[in-house]
């Protein structure tokens, strides 16, 4: 496979070192790219197009410590697929050919799925806070486990924790994270 987005850098130095993200991070990439867009097709383009969005970024990622680099490098892979699948949907409204009364029925169920998605959104607002009240390493292992994905063994080698006690420290984690979630229920309830 060719790396277009090398012939992009002229500095020797930042070719290197995205030549070097590109060998440590390509099979986390390859794998969540994979789980989102479900195409092996497309996949090694889009980590081209994400290394192209990489690119400005060269100075902050050098800066970052490896579990930030790694965290914003996958974070990078997923809004470049997500762009991706909106592009298709985006192609595929445009070469719709039915008829119009099929997209008036359609009307009510968006409001109502806008309403679910507002629901949806003050949720995670509530858990997103107390998620910052957990320590880093709470954080942490939750992210890796539920937002990026990983296996217990890939999170070992992220925190330097053993593979054994992994699941134990994220159920931990949730725990903590349900009892701030419940403790908040109540003091709101309190004010009230």
């Amino acid at each position: 496979m060719s790396l277009l987005f090398l012939t992009i850098l002229e500095d020797e130095d930042d070719k290197d070192f995205l030549m070097n993200l590109y060998q440590l991070y390509y099979p986390v990439m390859k794998q969540r790219a994979y789980t989102i867009i479900r195409n092996d097709a497309v996949v090694d383009d889009l980590i081209q197009d994400a290394f192209i969005k990489l690119i400005p970024k060269i100075p902050l990622l050098r800066s970052l410590n490896s579990y930030k680099t790694v965290s914003y490098i996958v974070n990078t892979m997923k809004h470049i697929c997500l762009d991706y699948i909106r592009k298709e949907s985006r192609r595929a409204q445009l070469t719709y050919a039915g008829s119009t009364e099929d997209i008036a029925e359609q009307i009510p169920e968006q409001q109502a799925a806008t309403e679910e998605s507002y629901i949806k959104n003050e949720e995670f607002e509530t858990l997103g806070q107390a998620l910052f009240l957990l320590s880093e390493r709470d954080r942490n292992l939750l992210y890796f486990k539920y937002n990026m994905e990983l296996s217990d063994k890939e999170i070992e080698l992220l925190l330097a924790i053993p593979a054994q006690h992994v699941r134990q420290y994220i159920a931990r984690a949730r725990n903590r994270v349900f009892h701030i979630l419940s403790e908040g229920g109540r003091r709101g309830d309190q004010e009230k």
